[in-house]
């Protein structure tokens, strides 16, 4: 009698390959009796858990849209976004659901999920369903919520890919993650982010093994390396600084020889932490530059950002990059421009109910990410800043619309203006100006917890009696943000 091997674990919750295929296919079948079907949106309000895993691969396999949500969402936000996906169904963590808008609480397509140790409606359902057999249509991916370069949140969502395009997709993803049948893979991020989601999946559909964190903590992922031998790793340039904190007998106690890639993206690792990790670790951080749009568009290894230091790489083979003007002319090398990029081998996307959002972000079959850059004479990629203002926090998009929106509506605010400032942890925290009469900004930023998440909400608020702007109305921002840094006491770089 053979024994069963664990495939994939999220805390203390583990599953072989046979118990969780066989889930799958219950899922999927419980889904299609409840009229789920090709194109249809599925929304997922969970933490990071097996469920969420297997909920995912059976809608792929109806060929429907997971819809993960970010469960730090303010009530209305996630009411926002799912009367924009119009789900067919929802899933959401039991101590979650106080979130959902009242129609949806009452609803029978609401499957609450409980913990992965404990009886839960959505086992009881799941395991009550009859299997889907079949056929798999093709799996289009998540449609991922992004604020991106124009503020309001925005459903990427992909078109159906080809055979073609699937088995491209795999091949490419299979060389960014070094993966193989062999590895063994560590996701520690939230799985509503496009990467950590996409890493996890592709390892369980991959890897030898697969473990999610329930949530990061630093000495327990050194913990998870040494034990299970893990070989690749899913990081944000936020854990690299939480990692790097821990003291030095803490980091010295672990055995982490078995790592072999430590890829990392979701916005800016300053120097100093990025070269204190390679020093820690070895030649095995790696990180790429794309978004949820787009996909992957360079890769930068330990020793090309070592001898080009601030570099995020060189397009990957199947990727044509331009970097171009105001007028969308290319620009000479070494000269700064708004970058546009495609992977070719990715089906393309429009924004969910937003068409015409798609068509501003193009340049031919190039999408624009909101980056300004420069490409080196041997083709490495500069980031400089970014064309619209979006402020990456901790590897999470902030959009500073968002937050000007939702300060307006506060009483007393005449004006304002949030942008974001360099940030030791999370590499950019964004902050806010404000204009009016006898403010109390304490206030004015627990008022703003009641209507945006938490994240979202300014570190700091300045009162101030003007706003630079120009001739035109506009905030001029670097202004603002130079102003701010020199009430603060900072350097402005």
């Amino acid at each position: 009698m053979s024994m069963s091997v664990e495939i994939l674990r999220c805390g203390a919750a583990a599953l072989d390959r046979a118990t969780l295929n066989a889930n799958i296919a219950k899922v999927a079948g419980g889904l299609e009796q409840l009229g789920v079907s090709q194109g249809d949106r599925v929304a997922l309000l969970l933490k990071n858990s097996i469920a969420f895993v297997e909920i995912s691969l059976a809608i792929g396999r109806l060929g429907a849209f997971p819809v993960p949500i970010n469960w730090h969402f303010a009530a209305a936000e996630i009411d926002m976004l799912l009367k924009d996906c119009d789900p067919a169904a929802i899933f959401v963590h039991e101590d979650l659901s106080a979130s959902l808008p009242p129609d949806w609480t009452r609803s029978e397509r609401a499957i609450v999920v409980g913990g992965d140790d404990a009886p839960s409606p959505y086992a009881s359902w799941r395991d009550a369903s009859r299997p889907f057999t079949g056929p798999d249509r093709p799996a289009p991916g998540s449609i991922v919520y992004t604020s991106g370069t124009t503020g309001r949140p925005k459903g990427v969502r992909r078109f159906p890919p080809t055979p073609e395009q699937q088995s491209a997709m795999r091949g490419i993803r299979s060389s960014l993650y070094r993966m193989d049948a062999n590895s063994r893979v560590l996701v520690p991020g939230p799985l509503y982010h496009a990467f950590p989601n996409q890493f996890a999946i592709h390892g369980v559909l991959t890897a030898e093994y697969t473990e999610i964190m329930p949530r990061f903590d630093a000495e327990e992922m050194l913990a998870i390396i040494q034990r299970e031998r893990i070989t690749s790793a899913a990081l944000a340039p936020i854990m690299f600084v939480r990692l790097l904190r821990l003291p030095a007998e803490t980091r010295q106690a672990y055995d982490l020889t078995s790592l072999r890639w430590a890829l990392h993206a979701g916005g800016p690792c300053a120097d100093d932490v990025k070269r204190a990790m390679i020093d820690w670790w070895g030649p095995i951080v790696a990180e790429y530059y794309g978004g949820t749009e787009v996909g992957a568009l360079t890769l930068c290894s330990s020793a090309e950002w070592l001898d080009r230091p601030g570099t995020c790489g060189r397009p990957l083979e199947d990727v044509e990059l331009r970097i171009v003007d105001g007028q969308g002319a290319d620009v000479v090398r070494g000269q700064a421009g708004e970058i546009f990029g495609r992977l070719r081998s990715y089906p393309d996307f429009t924004y969910h109910n937003d068409p015409v959002k798609r068509a501003e972000v193009g340049l031919g079959e190039l999408v624009s990410l909101g980056d300004v850059g420069y490409q080196d004479e041997e083709g490495y990629l500069f980031l400089c800043d970014r064309a619209r203002d979006m402020v990456v926090s901790g590897g999470v998009n902030i959009y500073p619309a968002e937050v000007e929106k939702a300060l307006f509506a506060l009483p007393g605010v005449a004006d304002c203006a949030a942008f974001g400032i360099p940030d030791p942890e999370f590499g950019e925290t964004i902050v806010a100006f404000v204009v009016g009469d006898d403010l109390d900004t304490d206030q004015l930023r627990k008022r703003l917890r009641e209507a945006i998440a938490g994240y979202k909400v300014p570190k700091l608020i300045r009162q101030v009696e003007t706003l630079q702007r120009d001739a035109s109305g506009k905030l001029r921002k670097h202004v603002l943000r130079e102003r701010f840094l020199a009430m603060a006491g900072a350097p402005a770089g």
